[in-house]
């Protein structure tokens, strides 16, 4: 059974995974234009869905972490790890 530390960092794998997908569209032919949009309309992914999945998988980490410290956990500082 995954514990909250772990799925905590299985999601910020597949954040990280997430730009790394952008950076990849953009290697393969999108442009992004002045205002920052990315125009991708010969590749077989938009970037919208990746910003879509970055921006869930970035509220649910966020959701996990109130869920396990609750809301003031999110800027009181963390005890040293014990071994």
């Amino acid at each position: 059974m995954l514990n909250t530390n772990m799925l905590h960092n299985i999601l910020n794998i597949l954040i990280a995974l997430s730009a790394l997908t952008i950076a990849v569209l953009l290697a393969a032919g999108c442009t992004q234009s002045a205002d920052g949009t990315i125009e991708c309309s010969q590749s077989f992914i938009g970037p919208s869905y990746t910003a879509y999945v970055v921006a869930g998988l970035s509220a649910l980490k966020l959701s996990i972490n109130i869920a396990r410290d609750g809301l003031s956990g999110l800027i009181k500082p963390q005890p040293p790890v014990s071994k």
